[in-house]
């Protein structure tokens, strides 16, 4: 089905079953998946995390895209708390990058884990 890449300090083999955490949006957001790909990067890994059904791919999808919208408003906009700017922020990332980050899949599942 596809699913998203993260960064991690430690090599998974490839077939791991793994539950990925968001903990920016809460404590108790896990999804569910097994590991696709590991690649070494500088500083740790990045792991291709697949999903087995549509649900979880769909909710870890939005997931990160909440992320890269929380990161994208951080550096845009580092002293403004205002919810007007932040919505504006949102939706400047969801103009410029929604487009390209629902294109994206795990196109490299069928690389050689570490």
């Amino acid at each position: 089905l596809g699913g998203v890449a993260c960064q991690h300090d430690r090599a998974y083999r490839s077939g791991t079953a793994i539950d990925l955490s968001m903990p920016s949006l809460g404590n108790g957001v896990r999804y569910p998946g097994y590991v696709a790909w590991c690649r070494k990067q500088p500083q740790g890994y990045l792991i291709g995390v697949a999903f087995t059904d549509e649900q979880t791919l769909f909710g870890a999808r939005m997931g990160e895209q909440v992320c890269q919208i929380q990161q994208y408003c951080e550096t845009q906009s580092p002293f403004s708390s205002s919810v007007g700017s932040i919505d504006e922020l949102a939706r400047q990332w969801v103009e410029r990058h929604a487009a390209e980050f629902s294109q994206a899949s795990l196109s490299s599942v069928g690389e050689t884990p570490l």
